[in-house]
């Protein structure tokens, strides 16, 4: 009975654990991927940029390796729509972004890393020059 009564106890956990979670955008809601899916996410994303590990620095790998990304979610439906997961660096950004029906053989990906943009872009000249916006020094 005792063995019973434990199992039906792990069996309840075992459920409220795998609740699917849900998102309101715009009045509707929608299934939202859970929590281990986007660990396994944010792990697929460290392995697709080991696909361009050529193009970084060792010690930029060193950090996607190690510290945590930001990760985006956009829900267009039921674990639908598009995930951005992505690392800031001082002069570029690195990530993969997912499109689709996520975490399914369907989900589109593409790794990208793309240079940041300046603070401000002077188009009063003909060939477009940075400046520092005013109060800040420096280039």
């Amino acid at each position: 009975m005792r063995l019973f009564a434990l199992f039906t106890i792990f069996l309840l956990l075992a459920a409220a654990g795998c609740s699917p979670r849900y998102v309101d955008v715009r009045g509707e809601k929608f299934e939202m991927i859970s929590e281990s899916e986007e660990k396994e996410l944010i792990e697929h994303a460290r392995l697709s940029m080991k696909t361009i590990a050529r193009k970084l620095p060792p010690q930029d790998m060193k950090v996607i390796e190690t510290q945590a990304p930001e990760v985006r979610f956009i829900y267009a439906g039921d674990r639908y729509g598009r995930a951005v997961v992505r690392w800031q660096f001082p002069r570029y950004e690195a990530g993969v972004d997912y499109e689709g029906q996520l975490m399914t053989k369907y989900m589109i990906s593409t790794v990208f890393t793309r240079e940041k943009l300046p603070e401000v872009v002077d188009f009063r000249r003909r060939t477009p020059r940075r400046r520092a916006l005013p109060g800040k020094t420096g280039r």
